[in-house]
């Protein structure tokens, strides 16, 4: 069996490349966590709860389909390997289904518009099952090394983190220069690209709609880009070891297996919960956050410079993190710094209004431990194919990869759900002023929801089982029994 050495290290130049590749999902994610939400009720007109149960069949769709691809992923064989070919081909289609999102026509109903937003976002998540599991998969199929895999995912946070910022903080800007008078107007008017901007957007023109159509054509390019580079920048190891012949006669097996490996696999297990937790956590304060940035805080017009700082804070962070995640371990790591976050989070609702310095400060602190609370669950399902492949004798990335996917986006489903179903609740009403009952009703959604899966997570982590020294003897074992 060809599984990469624990002594195999990776050069920078793949370590990069790999990073490059979670450009294109972190755009995609970052943009459609921070604003599809606001975008679907505020400019398509869609009710917040018929935007939400949008977005989670979509995000339902996609965890469905996770297993079904990490089936196909691990029985590919193909002279680029298992998994680098869905980069490649892969990447087309999703863009032009992300494209499709932000470009939603006027209907006549908005029955008609629900069954639009739903069907583009269910062809969405299917492509991006088809890039994200094959993509994080290659985690374990480059290196088995313990610490390599941390540097690693920690290359792959620092080109997330720098697109999620991107994601986040781009659109915003994007629509508020378009939508300004004397911003995109004026500029094109002088540039003699008025009338062209005009017959190419039609009524959207000058609009937030043209912002976020501009939006999604430029960051379809750079997500082509980015996966294109990571396909040509790494090598995969391992793509020669032999098949599973008892699991993946079907795709539909993998997903019987996925519930095995939670009952039977207690590192997979309690990887998987944090996982999820942490997801589901970042998720309410992606989704919410733009709401209580402009209808609580009223700093709308700030709103670029507080997610340049929380973003900026997570990208600084990341090199630290994988240094204390080295020295004292993931878990104990991770346990620390979510509880901070946790601390951090109940500072927003204290916030008083126009508050611009003090939400500037309380967003870069919360970045901070934001990368950490993000990346370091991902550093460890890699871990788990090792231990899986000691007892099974199979090397099954797409399996555990698939399920880790499957849950962390069932739960950041239901965190959307629910975030549209609270909107209603505290009866939002889009582009108006708040009632101060749905303005409590912000800040108890930015706050105590996230909070309570944090501590929920860190809980977990005090108790997860394979440390450096543990993952060592598993290495161990494996050479002993030939099976490296």
């Amino acid at each position: 069996m060809d599984n990469p050495s624990p002594a195999v290290r990776l050069s920078f130049k793949e370590k990069l490349s790999y990073g490059i590749g979670d450009v294109g999902n972190a755009l995609a994610v970052s943009s459609v966590s921070f604003w599809l939400l606001i975008y679907l009720t505020d400019m398509v007109g869609l009710g917040a709860s018929l935007a939400g149960v949008a977005m989670m069949i979509g995000r339902a769709w996609d965890a469905l389909s996770d297993p079904v691809v990490g089936w196909a992923s691990d029985n590919t064989q193909t002279r680029w390997g298992k998994r680098r070919p869905f980069l490649l081909f892969a990447a087309l289609p999703y863009t032009f289904f992300y494209c499709l999102l932000w470009t939603i026509p006027e209907l006549n109903s908005e029955l008609a518009t629900f069954i639009y937003v739903t069907v583009v976002l269910v062809f969405f998540n299917t492509c991006f099952a088809l890039i994200i599991v094959p993509y994080a998969s290659l985690t374990a199929a480059m290196t088995n090394d313990y610490n390599e895999r941390l540097s690693l995912t920690g290359f792959r946070m620092v080109c997330a983190q720098s697109a999620f910022l991107i994601g986040a903080v781009f659109p915003s800007f994007l629509v508020l220069w378009i939508t300004d008078p004397e911003g995109g107007r004026v500029v094109l008017t002088n540039l003699g690209l008025s009338a062209i901007n005009e017959r190419l957007f039609g009524s959207w023109a000058y609009t937030a709609r043209q912002g976020y159509a501009v939006m999604a054509l430029l960051f379809t390019i750079i997500m082509l880009a980015g996966y294109w580079t990571c396909f040509a920048g790494i090598k995969e190891r391992g793509t020669t070891a032999r098949k599973s012949s008892s699991h993946s006669a079907n795709p539909f097996s993998y997903i019987g297996q996925i519930l095995k490996q939670l009952k039977s696999n207690p590192p997979f297990r309690m990887a998987i919960s944090i996982l999820c937790l942490s997801e589901c956590a970042a998720a309410l304060v992606a989704i919410n956050l733009p709401y209580f940035v402009r209808y609580v805080l009223d700093l709308e017009q700030y709103r670029t410079w507080i997610l340049f700082s929380l973003f900026a804070g997570a990208i600084c962070a990341i090199p630290l993190w994988t240094h204390l995640g080295r020295r004292f371990g993931k878990a104990e790591t991770y346990k620390i710094v979510v509880r901070c976050y946790a601390v951090i989070l109940c500072f927003l609702p204290l916030l008083p209004q126009g508050a611009l310095v003090g939400t500037i400060l309380v967003a870069l602190a919360g970045g901070i431990c934001h990368s950490a609370a993000l990346m370091i669950p991902w550093s460890m399902i890699p871990d788990v194919v090792e231990y899986d492949q000691l007892k099974s004798g199979e090397r099954r990335e797409g399996l555990f990869y698939g399920g880790a996917l499957f849950s962390y986006k069932l739960a950041t489903a239901l965190g959307v759900l629910l975030s549209g179903l609270a909107l209603d609740l505290i009866q939002y009403v889009p582009n108006q002023d708040q009632t101060p009952s749905t303005v409590l009703g912000m800040k108890i959604l930015i706050c105590v929801g996230p909070g309570i899966f944090l501590l929920s997570a860190a809980w977990l982590a005090g108790r997860y089982p394979l440390n450096s020294a543990k993952h060592g003897e598993i290495l161990a074992a494996l050479r002993e029994k030939g099976r490296t």
